[in-house]
């Protein structure tokens, strides 16, 4: 399996997202690029320039049409995909760390970092105009990393530093159910791309856990040696992938395999590990399969993006 090796970003990968049709993949770093390729064979379509900042996430509409970007430099930009031209600018009190379109692509959920006393905070714009529809303060002293839309726009999952899972109800503004089955921090938890039905969280707490998205009850767990920052769900196989590795300020230290910065395979149902995809010599920074769920994409803290189209072989394990 030959990786397709991207280097179009001079800084940490921050997020990698293909578009529902899984022919685009979209990729963003702490530079304040966002670039844009053919995920078939890598090719660069292009690039989003605007932001001054660190951007930490993008979102891309379901017609594929808009994206969505969430970015350091205190604001959230909304774009269209074919020209490049942005066309909706949010400006907000501090840095934003992640975007979510809403089903329907009428609303977008910004997250923002704690600034002073404030802490984490969900803000829920009209996409067609700069309304402000609502605001979602998190209780939390500690920072918010994920704020994602759940199924039919009936709740908005998010995730923090503290190791909770929580999911909200957008028109109370209020909490109806918290996990807290990690020790350390999720950086990061992915839907399942078919339904929504499950989520993967990824914790620094060396695992995984797979959760049913509506009760937010744990189904399955995977144990790894390494600290994951990013996790996903396969959408034809019964696999999950799982990526990490040493943190950043150890790397220099650190020969690349001993750093354990490869993506490593489990079988969704049994939580054994069925293999591993090794290649970047820095930590995984996101993880993500193709839609059609024959390759998949991660971006490293080494600046690389590396596509890796699955073998026959591998449709035929079990």
């Amino acid at each position: 399996m030959r990786p397709i090796l991207l280097k179009g970003h001079d800084g940490p990968l921050t997020c990698v997202k293909y578009n529902k049709d899984g022919d685009l993949l979209f990729t963003t770093c702490k530079r304040g690029r966002i670039c844009l390729w053919y995920s078939d064979d890598g090719e660069r379509i292009g690039t989003y320039n605007k932001h001054n900042g660190a951007v930490m996430y993008v979102d891309v509409s379901f017609r594929c049409d808009k994206l969505a970007s969430a970015s350091m430099d205190y604001s959230a930009r909304l774009w269209d995909v074919e020209t490049g031209k942005m066309f909706r600018e949010w400006n907000l009190e501090s840095g934003a760390r992640c975007v979510s379109l809403s089903c329907g692509d009428k609303q977008l959920a910004v997250l923002t970092d704690p600034w002073g006393d404030q802490s984490s905070m969900i803000h829920i714009f009209d996409t067609a105009s700069d309304k402000l529809i609502s605001k979602i303060a998190m209780p939390s002293a500690s920072r918010t990393n994920r704020a994602l839309w759940g199924p039919l726009n009936k709740s908005i999952i998010t995730c923090n530093e503290s190791g909770s899972l929580m999911s909200w109800d957008p028109s109370t503004k209020q909490c109806t159910i918290e996990r807290n089955d990690h020790n350390l921090a999720i950086p990061d938890f992915t839907f399942h791309q078919k339904d929504q039905m499950t989520l993967i969280t990824a914790s620094t707490d060396m695992s995984a856990t797979l959760y049913d998205t509506v009760t937010l009850e744990p189904l399955k767990s995977y144990k790894t040696d390494r600290p994951v920052n990013s996790a996903a769900i396969s959408p034809l196989m019964d696999h999950v992938a799982v990526g990490g590795g040493q943190s950043a300020d150890k790397v220099t230290t650190t020969a690349g395999r001993a750093g354990k910065f490869q993506s490593v395979f489990f079988h969704k149902i049994y939580e054994t590990e069925v293999g591993s995809v090794r290649g970047h010599f820095g930590p995984i920074n996101s993880i993500m399969f193709n839609p059609d769920g024959r390759s998949f994409t991660s971006g490293g803290e080494d600046g690389y993006v590396r596509i890796h189209h699955f073998d026959p072989e591998y449709f035929g394990y079990e």
